[in-house]
């Protein structure tokens, strides 16, 4: 494991998703950008499950069969690359939950129902979390599903805290950069590893369009995500040599 293999993960993962800040910069309007009740909404959707509840369980399971089929078989091995895995994923998650806390930065939907007059914008985030997703249902059941469909009034339903950091962003971007990582140390085709980048970054922009969050959320969480997942695949390289010392 090497720096300049860390740099180029860095720039690989980090690089596409700093070009969403520039169109912002540039008056780009990432939502709404879909049409929402079309198919390239929920492909946007498919991509945001697959690092949320069951899909990100899924989504591990198969990404640390296909690291470790060819990885030299040692005792204790599992443990320590599962134990390495979750705490990188509990770094980014800890982190997450305590900037959100700190930054309170709103929603774009949020932004969005508001200029619409289909919200209170000015005091949806000083009521309780219950609360918001009552007034979120209240204020959805009066807008037509050929302007946003069910599936992403539910989903808007269960995101009703603040945006900075992007949880969703920054857990794709831990994954892939420990996937990454470890992908390129063990020599695999860079195909792999860049199809493994590219998911990551199609996460972000998922998050983007469908209304959830800003271009600073997403790339914000892809530098600290390529930080846990870094040190995360650094400390399994590691102990893996002293496991077979």
């Amino acid at each position: 494991m090497t720096l300049s293999l860390l740099l180029r993960i860095l720039a690989l993962l980090v690089v596409p998703v700093a070009l969403a800040s520039l169109g912002y910069h540039w008056h780009w309007r990432w939502f709404p950008l879909l049409e929402l009740d079309e198919p390239p909404a929920l492909l946007a959707y498919g991509l945001t499950l697959s690092v949320g509840g069951v899909g990100i369980g899924i989504t591990l399971l198969l990404l640390s069969l296909l690291t470790l089929h060819r990885w030299r078989r040692q005792p204790g091995q599992l443990l320590v690359f599962f134990c390495c895995l979750l705490a990188a994923l509990g770094g980014a998650f800890v982190t997450k939950t305590l900037a959100k806390l700190y930054f309170k930065e709103p929603r774009p939907y949020v932004v969005w129902l508001d200029e619409q007059g289909r919200l209170d914008g000015d005091h949806f985030y000083a009521q309780r979390e219950s609360v918001r997703e009552q007034w979120l249902a209240e204020g959805l059941s009066r807008v037509p599903e050929q302007q946003i469909p069910g599936w992403l009034k539910l989903h808007w339903q269960d995101e009703v805290n603040y945006s900075f950091p992007s949880g969703h962003s920054i857990a794709a971007m831990t994954i892939a950069a420990f996937f990454c990582l470890l992908l390129a140390y063990r020599g695999s085709s860079p195909w792999l590893v860049t199809a493994l980048a590219g998911w990551a970054v199609a996460v972000c922009y998922s998050r983007l369009l469908l209304g959830l969050h800003w271009p600073a959320d997403i790339l914000a969480s892809s530098v600290l995500g390529v930080l846990f997942g870094g040190a995360g695949a650094w400390g399994f390289v590691m102990l893996d040599k002293r496991l077979g010392s």
